[in-house]
């Protein structure tokens, strides 16, 4: 939809010219990436991370003159100078207890989109027996979602550790180790089920409120760049017309939480990747909640329609009318130490 449910498609938006689409990886790496662009300029790709045009161990500055790198003596600095920015902001807090220096707002974290191995190697029977760039990019999935994976597994300690699994009341034993592990489980008792859920209802409170234009509650349960784009789209949408949206497939109970014994089983809501850390440092504990940022990549997979009504009663014929189906990557964040609900922040898309 808007910046929900149709942000997605193309061809709804190129019809609509209603809701947002971004065809980089989200939308904050879109922002940066267009204020860095020269205009009218082409440039032929170099290594990343590599200035072939500069002697070893400098680096190429904007003005295209080369300049040493830091050394470790300007690292350590820049170390003590984050650590005595930290020690003021606790120190301005104890001298000013109504001002809230944790209040700004969050950077996403490194969550991710696991590859599809089973379709890339699936791929290797549809080329040459010999394809070397084939095989170099399944080597380079199955690092990166093992690396997800271990992050995952992480976060998950993390949250364990802080009991701070919405929905969950969980002690960090050893039986609860085995259930860290494993992020994509789709059972009922699993400990990110209250999670789905909780995607699910605010993915349908962000994509109603976006039909309706309700911007104070799309406001509330939204933040960051998704915001940003979806207010803007809500804005240029014409005036008028009466939306209604709706979800076609099936997302209850049965088949968010499957009873199969597959624990991968497809189901309409998926997380796909978490990260968790403490960035709440103040000595003392805060007045609510716990000291995480939760944030939570999920996966939508729905089947979508919307229905519009022009000034004078009558449907407007399009093609948002049919039913269709709409896959997101949604990231999802959670402050804490605030009583907030969980707020969709960006979107991701597959490169």
């Amino acid at each position: 939809m808007a910046a929900v449910g149709l942000g997605t498609c193309r061809s709804w938006s190129s019809k609509a010219n209603v809701w947002p689409t971004v065809r980089s990886r989200s939308y904050a790496a879109m922002a940066v990436k267009s204020k860095q662009k020269p205009s009218g300029s082409q440039t032929s790709p170099t290594p990343r991370g590599r200035d072939t045009s500069s002697p070893k161990g400098e680096l190429q500055s904007s003005d295209g003159q080369a300049k040493k790198s830091k050394s470790p003596s300007s690292l350590e600095s820049a170390a003590e100078q984050n650590l005595r920015a930290m020690e003021s902001m606790k120190r301005f807090t104890k001298m000013y207890a109504t001002a809230d220096v944790w209040g700004t707002e969050m950077a996403s974290l490194d969550v991710g989109i696991p590859y599809d191995l089973r379709l890339m190697f699936r791929s290797l029977t549809t080329e040459p027996m010999f394809a070397p760039s084939k095989f170099s990019d399944i080597w380079y999935g199955i690092k990166y979602n093992t690396s997800n994976w271990m992050k995952n597994s992480y976060s998950m300690f993390v949250m364990a550790k802080a009991n701070a699994f919405p929905g969950r009341n969980v002690v960090l034993r050893v039986k609860t180790l085995g259930r860290i592990l494993s992020i994509r489980n789709n059972s009922p008792d699993a400990l990110l089920a209250p999670l789905r859920q909780i995607a699910l209802d605010t993915y349908r409170k962000v994509n109603t409120s976006v039909a309706r234009g309700h911007e104070g509650t799309v406001k509330e349960f939204t933040s960051g760049p998704f915001q940003e784009k979806t207010i803007k789209a809500m804005r240029r949408r014409e005036r008028g017309q009466a939306w209604a949206w709706s979800i076609t497939s099936d997302v209850s109970d049965a088949t968010l939480f499957p009873k199969s014994k597959k624990r991968r089983a497809p189901t309409p809501v998926d997380i796909v990747s978490v990260r968790a850390g403490e960035v709440y440092t103040e000595n003392a504990e805060p007045a609510n909640g716990h000291r995480l940022l939760i944030q939570a990549l999920v996966k939508f997979d729905t089947t979508q329609r919307i229905d519009i009504i022009d000034k004078r009663g009558q449907a407007v014929n399009s093609d948002l009318a049919g039913p269709r189906k709409v896959v997101q990557y949604l990231l999802l964040e959670k402050v804490g130490w605030y009583d907030t609900p969980w707020k969709i922040k960006d979107q991701l898309h597959k490169a």
